[in-house]
């Protein structure tokens, strides 16, 4: 794998002098990677103990099966190539991910130092409403339906206690993306991200601080003001 030096990396970098300094998360951070952890649980749990109990209700376990398969598989290997592969930790040599997000995760992809395409883009926000709105909500719209099918041997009880799930696990999914994008986003160096909010003049300064960055940036139409 080619070695491309960010500033990120770079311990010659002359941060304290950086116009940016303090507003984007440029350097690895371990409080930064556990916040952006908690968050992303605390949105996926409601959904895979919704699964739990549907799969105890239905005896139909290959459904939370699924969603840990595609959780794994998604997360673990599609979204490195389509997200990963462009952000700036990427660049650290090995095959190790060292980042604020998929920490430890296995690069199964070389370095692509441009932004995302239109299609990596599509694939962002199809991982992103698959995971945390689509899946959860079919499932739970399986679990209520089978329990009104079948609402004497179950009962209200059980009825609202699905309803209620389904309720917290929207309201945690909305709840944790809001968060991202309120706390994690503004400051994430993976600029081209469907989700990243950092201002345009803070992604010139950094591009113009990584070559390599900047030639493929602007060799895909990106212009610095």
């Amino acid at each position: 794998m080619e070695n491309y030096t960010t500033c990120t990396w770079d311990e010659k970098s002359d941060c304290a002098n950086c116009s940016i300094a303090g507003k984007l998360a440029c350097k690895w951070d371990k409080k930064i990677l556990t916040n952006f952890h908690l968050i992303n649980w605390t949105a996926i749990v409601p959904a895979i103990f919704g699964m739990i109990i549907i799969g105890y209700i239905t005896s139909n376990w290959w459904i939370l099966a699924g969603y840990i398969g595609y959780f794994l598989f998604m997360f673990g290997f599609l979204e490195i190539r389509f997200l990963c592969s462009h952000c700036p930790y990427y660049a650290k040599e090995g095959k190790t991910l060292h980042c604020l997000g998929n920490h430890g995760a296995y690069k199964f992809w070389k370095y692509r130092p441009g932004p995302l395409n239109k299609l990596e883009k599509f694939m962002m926000n199809f991982l992103i409403a698959t995971m945390f709105f689509v899946i959860p909500i079919s499932v739970f719209g399986y679990g209520i339906t089978y329990v009104l099918i079948n609402y004497d041997g179950f009962g209200l009880i059980t009825l609202l206690g699905l309803i209620g799930l389904a309720a917290t696990n929207f309201i945690a999914a909305n709840s944790g993306l809001n968060t991202l994008k309120r706390f994690y986003c503004p400051n994430c160096v993976n600029f081209s991200c469907p989700l990243n909010e950092v201002p345009k003049e803070n992604v010139d300064i950094y591009l113009l601080n990584n070559p390599v960055m900047r030639k493929a940036w602007e060799d895909t139409g990106w212009k610095l003001n």
